[in-house]
């Protein structure tokens, strides 16, 4: 099981509770990285992060990773393992391999907490919300490969096909967003199933619902944190010229 009931504390060994998953979301600048780090330290957990552009290696500072020092005061995940020429790094290659590591945390008898601002990321590990067209192919270099030849086409024409397969999902998406076009198409071509009909029997099971199919993980605690606007203000103007001074140096 993901979750596992541990004691609550010295001779209290008979009442059993089940540890949480902790996610921390919002904007850029609200302080979820450092109360990521505090909850970590007084809890004893570890940081999964979930943002789509500190997963590459290098770019530290644009992309307002957590400093050598701070992931020394707390082991994180997820952070700096993908070289940053790969272009094909998806969702699904995130969720497969933070779900893993959530639940080798769960089996260590500590609580991981998932931190950043790339919503569709965390979702992935909520909920299940994901398809996997072939489950024993994916990540296989034939999946990657048929998405990549159909994201090569003009997006107006794979949008014109997707509107005869599956108008549902078509009427959602832009013609722009051949990405996402590619995607539903790509499900599509290789289960004979629209991306618009998975999703409906996700939500049908149960559990589900109209953000995705059951939780993944019982008991998540989910903060999502905000800031005053002229704090904010403030804190992306700083933000913004390091970057700035980084780029010039």
């Amino acid at each position: 099981a993901a979750a596992r009931a541990v004691s609550v504390g010295p001779g209290l060994q008979s009442l059993q509770r089940t540890l949480p998953l902790v996610v921390i979301l919002g904007a850029t600048g609200t302080g979820k990285s450092t109360l990521a780090l505090q909850l970590g330290q007084r809890l004893g957990g570890e940081i999964v992060s979930a943002d789509s552009m500190q997963v590459y290696e290098g770019l530290d500072i644009i992309t307002n990773k957590v400093s050598a020092q701070e992931q020394r005061l707390c082991q994180h995940h997820m952070i700096s393992f993908v070289d940053p020429l790969v272009m094909n790094y998806t969702v699904v290659d995130f969720r497969n391999k933070a779900t893993a590591l959530i639940e080798d945390i769960f089996a260590r008898d500590k609580i991981p907490i998932v931190v950043g601002g790339t919503n569709y990321y965390i979702e992935s590990l909520l909920w299940k919300v994901l398809v996997n067209a072939k489950p024993q192919e994916m990540g296989t270099e034939k999946v990657i490969d048929r998405k990549v030849e159909l994201e090569k086409e003009d997006g107006h024409v794979l949008h014109k096909r997707l509107s005869q397969v599956d108008p549902e999902m078509a009427a959602k998406l832009h013609p722009h967003d051949k990405r996402k076009v590619a995607r539903s198409l790509q499900v599509f071509e290789e289960t004979g199933i629209s991306h618009s009909e998975f999703l409906h029997r996700q939500h049908a099971e149960e559990g589900g619902g109209p953000l995705g199919g059951p939780l993944k993980f019982p008991n998540p605690c989910i903060l999502w944190l905000h800031a005053e606007q002229t704090a904010y203000a403030f804190i992306m103007y700083s933000t913004h010229l390091r970057q700035a001074c980084w780029l010039m140096s």
